[in-house]
């Protein structure tokens, strides 16, 4: 998925084993559903704008948005993952990149590159102690005035890892705690047609880059 320091699974391993419960196997059916509708267009983001997808997986959303007109770049630290994720990008004859790299380390590279920055089960395979750093990473990563779409899950205890494993559960106060300093939250509303075993547990927030960051 993302940076994942000193998180007792092996990533890697993982992806080679087939062993990726994260994966539903094609686009989110909830970023389906919201894209759909208004939320973008009403925050003003437009057909071209440039979107970023950390731990971007195998790559099924960023193929949503690539679909959609967007110039999108996902990032993953999981080597297998990305050749998937382009792989799948061929296959399905869309446009995107996708490129190998750990979420915690992408400024100064690509600081205020993007318009919008779409998360998905990347913030909560991040250990909480990392959370804060990611969103300023996420911040330095936006141009002036940009957005994070973020569909935090889980947000029910018995949805979350166990045995201390991600995904790592997620409540409104860590979201604030994390977000706080760099955004300020424009809307939080409710996931349409989740997956049914996360029904219940996920939630859109769409945080906007503060003026002073």
């Amino acid at each position: 998925m993302g940076a994942m320091d000193a998180v007792p699974l092996d990533w890697q391993r993982a992806y080679r084993e087939g062993v990726t419960p994260w994966d539903l196997r094609g686009p989110t059916p909830a970023l389906l559903a919201l894209l759909h509708g208004p939320v973008l267009v009403e925050a003003g983001v437009r057909s071209g704008a440039r979107v970023a997808v950390p731990g971007c997986g195998r790559g099924h959303d960023v193929r949503v948005f690539a679909q959609r007109g967007f110039d999108v770049t996902g990032f993953d630290i999981v080597p297998d993952a990305v050749e998937e994720a382009r792989a799948l990008l061929s296959l399905n004859r869309v446009r995107a990149r996708v490129l190998c790299r750990d979420v915690l380390g992408l400024l100064p590279e690509f600081e205020g590159s993007f318009d919008l920055v779409y998360d998905y089960t990347c913030y909560c395979a991040l250990r909480p102690y990392l959370r804060s750093s990611y969103a300023r990473v996420l911040a330095g990563l936006l141009r002036p005035n940009g957005l994070v779409l973020h569909l935090a899950f889980p947000m029910r205890a018995d949805a979350a890892g166990k045995d201390g494993r991600p995904p790592y559960l997620i409540t409104v106060t860590d979201l604030h705690e994390s977000f706080d300093a760099c955004f300020a939250l424009e809307r939080e509303l409710p996931a349409e047609d989740s997956v049914p075993e996360r029904r219940g547990a996920e939630r859109w927030y769409l945080w906007r880059k503060r003026r002073e960051q």
